[in-house]
């Protein structure tokens, strides 16, 4: 990366991949083949969850085979739809352990904590104490490196009701901005989810929610118990990295 050359980190998220339908899969492998031509090529890719749909390892190894044509270095986080045993048999996360899938890494000139906020069986999100002790103190370790935290609910109400109510509990919120308010070195909250772009903040830190390769999230305001999922085009996001300050591009995966 020459000097002045900004540091390019994908963000794919929700692909679902499943054994009882090709067409996740399939969109993903779009996605890769798009990343992979990219010129200048990403310095890293991440994968913010619900990999597969059910959790089982045979998806998993296709996740891993759809994803090897991407000749940089991966990072995944897992959603509500993985099993943790499973994914980290497959994708062993940069610091040995069981419980929680968490590390933290660097990808170049960023750094990058991945927080887990799943439950084994739940659907919705929560962080608690513990985690957000383990965040807080992660993001205390290095305050002068330009840092991203990754997960996989977002901290947002996104207003969509049908979506808030499988996030994150209000406290987590709450508390989580309180943390990021004391760390301006965090450029980016970035997750999925949602399955779309939604832009917010919290304690000061844009938080960025990432499209899916497969599927989309109806943008409905007014139904409180309709969930939609619908076959809006598919994308994945590029956050460019210059001088220490960060720009996010949403980039459709259909050929242009």
């Amino acid at each position: 990366m020459s000097p002045g050359e900004p540091f390019l980190l994908v963000q794919l998220s929700d692909p679902h991949v499943r054994e009882d339908d090709a067409e996740p899969e399939r969109m993903l492998a779009d996605a890769v083949r798009r990343v992979a031509a990219m010129d200048p090529a990403p310095g890293a890719v991440l994968l913010t969850g619900d990999l597969t749909e059910h959790g089982y390892a045979h998806e998993y190894a296709r996740v891993r085979e759809v994803l090897a044509p991407l000749g940089m270095a991966l990072h995944v986080l897992g959603g509500n739809h993985d099993d943790r045993e499973a994914m980290r048999a497959a994708f062993p996360p940069a610091e040995a352990g069981d419980g929680d899938y968490r590390y933290v890494t660097h990808c170049g000139p960023l750094r990058l904590v991945v927080a887990d906020t799943t439950t084994p069986g739940r659907i919705e999100g929560r962080l608690g104490d513990e985690r957000l002790a383990w965040i807080d103190a992660r993001l205390g370790e290095e305050r002068e490196t330009p840092t991203m935290l990754a997960m996989h609910h977002p901290p947002l109400h996104v207003g969509i009701p049908a979506w808030d109510a499988i996030g994150l509990p209000a406290a987590d919120h709450a508390a989580l901005g309180e943390i990021l308010a004391g760390h301006p070195q965090v450029v980016r909250v970035v997750a999925g989810h949602v399955h779309r772009a939604a832009l917010g903040t919290s304690g000061g830190r844009p938080v960025f929610t990432c499209p899916s390769t497969w599927v989309q999230g109806l943008l409905d305001f007014g139904r409180p118990d309709e969930l939609d999922l619908v076959h809006e085009p598919p994308a994945y996001a590029v956050h460019a990295l210059t001088a220490g300050a960060i720009t996010t591009h949403v980039q459709s995966v259909a050929e242009g």
